[in-house]
């Protein structure tokens, strides 16, 4: 099977560094989509010199700079969250290979291993009628020992929408939206590794989009990790910015995909 992978991407130097070279193992096409939503531009932090320069002697990329008449030229989109997102997705549809089989759209903080690149495989060899695959998450926050959790972990690990999906020839991929297109199914054989509230400059970045886009407030969370850093706390107690979410971190002691440098990753995030 052919896998294709489209990223929405800003300023993911960090993380490009640890999951390029795993994605270019292991993908027949990799899609990235840049733009900062908050700024209105691309990425400063070398993430497009990086992609650029990367040795892609077998022309898999596809690095397409999202801009301000794309947004206002976009019409055809669909998904949910923030309407730049669903319009970059829009954009990079429009490059997927036609002999792609299986779409990927995992975040650049978000990890997995070649196991369960064989495991969608197999879903998809036994049930022709499968469209969509969810796959649980750890959802890391502050570093790599902690992670978000409800009261139920089973539970909360399904809380970010699918991630994968069958390739349909011409069909514009929404963000977020991959439950929508047919038969979908919880597989809980892997995991995905996302380090969504790790790195301080990350957070507060991310606290002034969820700010202006969905009036969500995190500055008391972001007050908490930088003094949690201070401290050099290793082992935390906080809970998820959003209150909606009704998430508090607990202790993560398990395994990491063995490709990411995981203290590197990890010092370099919460760079204060």
């Amino acid at each position: 099977m052919k896998h294709c992978h489209i990223l929405i991407i800003c300023n993911e130097l960090i993380f490009l560094k640890q999951k390029l070279n795993f994605l270019y193992k292991n993908f027949d096409q990799i899609i990235f989509i840049d733009y900062d939503i908050l700024n209105n531009c691309n990425s400063k932090d070398g993430s497009l010199e990086y992609i650029e320069n990367f040795n892609d002697t077998e022309n898999k990329i596809v690095l397409i700079k999202f801009n301000s008449n794309d947004l206002n030229n976009i019409k055809s989109f669909n998904g949910v969250s923030m309407i730049e997102k669903r319009k970059m997705f829009a954009k990079g549809s429009i490059y997927v290979n036609d002999d792609i089989d299986i779409i990927w759209a995992t975040d650049m903080d978000e990890f997995f291993d070649k196991k369960l690149i064989n495991i969608v495989e197999n879903e998809y060899i036994n049930d022709i009628d499968l469209v969509t695959i969810n796959i649980p998450h750890y959802i890391f926050v502050y570093n790599q020992f902690n992670i978000f959790s409800g009261e139920n972990l089973d539970d909360t690990t399904y809380v970010c929408p699918p991630r994968i999906t069958k390739h349909f020839k011409n069909k514009i991929y929404g963000h977020c939206n991959f439950e929508t297109y047919g038969k979908t199914i919880k597989c809980n054989k892997e995991f995905i590794y996302h380090f969504a509230w790790v790195g301080f400059e990350r957070i507060k970045f991310k606290n002034l989009i969820y700010k202006k886009k969905n009036n969500i407030k995190g500055l008391n969370f972001t007050r908490k990790y930088s003094a949690l850093l201070n401290k050099k706390k290793k082992i935390i107690n906080i809970c998820h910015p959003n209150k909606n979410v009704k998430m508090k971190s607990i202790q993560y002691n398990k395994k990491y995909p063995d490709y990411i440098n995981i203290e590197e990753m990890i010092n370099e995030l919460n760079k204060i």
